[in-house]
């Protein structure tokens, strides 16, 4: 049997216009399906693409959202940054302002220990120099005719110039280096305050055990400590004391803390307390109308222990006072100081 293969060929017709003669093509079938083919695989690269490109566009667009999402976080948390570092700067110079009103308070409290020793006689040199500083809110400020100072206004103001970085950081700095000295300060103001109120209490106490009040409310002396007339042998004598002349039945005080060691009455000395202080002196209070404290009491500064009279070898009322040290008689003017127990 014999086989007639022959390629079988596709005509393409192609009609112009009505005038024109029709036009022919003869495709191979082979070219057909080849062309049938490519095409074929053209639109699935086609599809291919626009798949893969909607895709894309979708990984995109999520991108997109997420870098915008991003960025505002990013934005707000910058934003926070610059108001946290804002609210930094400005903490910065409140703590200058606070540092600076503890300069003032530390030298106010070094004026007040200055003058708590200038007050107390104790030498300001002794703990440390103290160092005088008002504040200039409270000086040159002119007053009011009552002498008072006028009212301060609560209003601030300026022209705006805006502090940079490098300014709040050099403020930083400054103001760590006030505290650390502050705080150096403050420790040592507080060893000479404990060392001054210490001194004080002691300068207090040997106040209070020493004789200085007048033992009456009158400071009339009708006779000085030393030698004199004897006012009954008219015959130069030694005076051991002082005599106040007084009224009868005036107070007579104690001129310091002290014990009564003795009270009684003799012809020269009359009615008589003698009350021992420290540091070996005593006080004898002499002529006494009545006697009201006993053997062996306690007394304070300032307390009435005796009334004034003429009792002994006396020429009238007055109070004989003598003031001894390690059982001598010294002059008892120069610790005549003060009138009453609270001055």
């Amino acid at each position: 049997m014999k086989l007639n293969w022959k390629p079988k060929k596709l005509t393409l017709v192609i009609i112009p216009d009505a005038n024109q003669s029709v036009v022919r093509f003869r495709i191979p079938h082979l070219f057909a399906y080849i062309a049938a083919a490519c095409l074929s695989v053209l639109l699935l690269i086609s599809i291919i693409t626009y798949v893969m490109h909607a895709s894309t566009l979708k990984k995109a667009s999520a991108l997109q959202s997420k870098l915008t999402g991003a960025n505002q976080q990013w934005s707000a948390a910058l934003n926070s940054k610059d108001k946290a570092i804002e609210q930094l700067q400005n903490e910065v110079i409140q703590l200058s302002q606070q540092a600076e009103q503890m300069k003032t308070q530390v030298e106010e409290m070094k004026k007040f220990e200055s003058d708590l020793k200038s007050i107390a006689g104790i030498d300001a040199n002794t703990t440390g120099t103290a160092v005088a500083s008002t504040s200039s809110s409270t000086q040159d400020k002119p007053a009011d005719a009552d002498g008072k100072l006028p009212t301060l206004d609560s209003g601030i103001g300026g022209s705006p110039n805006p502090a940079s970085q490098e300014d709040i950081i050099k403020l930083g700095e400054q103001t760590l280096a006030s505290f650390t000295a502050l705080n150096s300060e403050v420790k040592e103001l507080q060893t000479n305050l404990t060392a001054t109120k210490q001194k004080v209490a002691d300068k207090q106490q040997l106040l209070r055990i020493t004789p200085t009040l007048w033992p009456t409310t009158t400071k009339v002396v009708t006779s000085t400590f030393g030698y004199r007339t004897d006012p009954f042998t008219h015959r130069p004598s030694f005076h051991s004391g002082i005599d106040f002349g007084a009224r009868e039945n005036d107070p007579v005080y104690a001129t310091a803390d002290g014990k009564v060691v003795s009270t009684g009455s003799d012809m020269f000395h009359g009615n008589n307390i003698v009350i021992e202080h420290s540091k070996g002196l005593r006080t004898w209070y002499m002529h006494l109308n009545k006697i009201l404290v006993n053997k062996g009491d306690s007394v304070e500064k300032g307390s009435s222990i005796g009334l004034v009279g003429s009792t002994g070898r006396s020429t009238g009322p007055h109070l004989h006072y003598e003031v001894l040290k390690n059982g001598e008689s010294i002059d008892p003017k120069p610790y005549l100081k003060a009138n009453r127990k609270d001055e």
